[in-house]
């Protein structure tokens, strides 16, 4: 029998694929509904010509492990500290964090033909011990009203060819890295739309990362492609008097967003972006107030940064 406990860690690799060696000393992660699948294999099917009916063998080939979970979204409680969650984006389509002392941490998707971060995962689920070394990923992030922000994490790694699965019960693990988060509501939070400071249910964003296992003579590794970063923003409908988003949709404007979460130096975070298009727009009630439904495309147009996150 094994007692479902869930604790991992996770580092930053030097050299792709090479094990960075976390220890929950000094990587350890805060998460939510972790979950992992610890070996997943596609089959080479042979199709040989069989005297019977039924199946035959086939062969497992392409294994890799998966792992996905979710972090709280607060800052490292210094400025110009990078919160730890930021290590987690650095190996899903984002450069490392550009650091201001005393004032900020930044972070932006990794240029075209920039080298793509990567991590090895160390998790225990009880005493069984699993190891994912180049893993890959995306994310998403999520400031919904009355609730805390959290981003999800989906991951896909390559299994070491020493010791990926031992018995091992998880000791040591050192939390303090991670600071509590603010709840999202009218005192911490603000979000402006185009100039206009939109009363807002929520704000998701998806990455829209491209990972995939790549398995070739001479090469084989998680390969981080392109991205596509869109979102989904629930806000109260503002008179068309005061702002006219529907004329937006109509005239496919490119406007900027901001939101800003937290008031104390040190746990403020930042999500912006310069150019956004609205390519959908539904309507719904709530509590009987027009609400807009938009669906947000986040571009790089004019050479933009389609999405920066900003910790200070």
């Amino acid at each position: 029998m094994v007692d479902v406990r869930r604790v991992i860690a996770a580092k930053a690799e030097a050299t792709y694929g090479t094990d960075s060696i976390p220890t929950l000393a000094d990587d350890a992660i805060v998460t939510r509904n972790y979950s992992i699948v610890p070996l997943e294999v596609d089959q080479l099917q042979r199709n040989l010509d069989n005297r019977a009916y039924g199946a035959t063998k086939g062969k497992p080939t392409n294994k890799r492990m998966r792992s996905s979970y979710e972090v709280e979204l607060a800052g490292s409680g210094t400025a110009g500290t990078a919160p730890p969650w930021m290590k987690l984006l650095a190996a899903c389509g984002m450069a490392a964090p550009t650091l201001v002392a005393t004032t900020s941490a930044t972070q932006k998707f990794a240029a075209a033909g920039a080298v793509a971060g990567s991590l090895s995962e160390y998790s225990w689920v009880g005493d069984q011990q699993r190891k994912m070394i180049g893993a890959r990923g995306t994310y998403s992030l999520d400031f919904t009203a009355g609730q805390l922000p959290f981003a999800n994490l989906q991951f896909t790694g390559l299994v070491p060819v020493a010791n990926p699965r031992v018995v091992a019960a998880p000791t040591g693990a050192d939390f303090t890295d991670w600071q509590e988060p603010l709840e999202v509501n009218n005192g911490n939070t603000i979000l402006m739309l185009d100039g206009f400071a939109a009363v807002t249910r929520s704000l998701t964003i998806d990455a829209g990362v491209s990972v995939n296992l790549r398995n070739l003579i001479g090469a084989r590794y998680v390969r981080r492609g392109n991205h596509s970063a869109s979102g989904r923003l629930m806000i109260e409908a503002p008179s068309s008097a005061t702002k006219d988003y529907l004329a937006s949709l109509e005239n496919g404007a490119l406007i900027p967003i901001t939101l800003t979460h937290g008031t104390v130096a040190g746990n403020i975070l930042e999500l912006s972006a310069t150019k956004v298009q609205v390519t959908n727009i539904t309507e719904s009630s709530e509590d009987d107030i027009l609400m807009f439904n938009m669906d947000l495309l986040f571009t790089t147009d004019g050479g933009a940064d389609d999405l920066v996150i900003t910790a200070k």
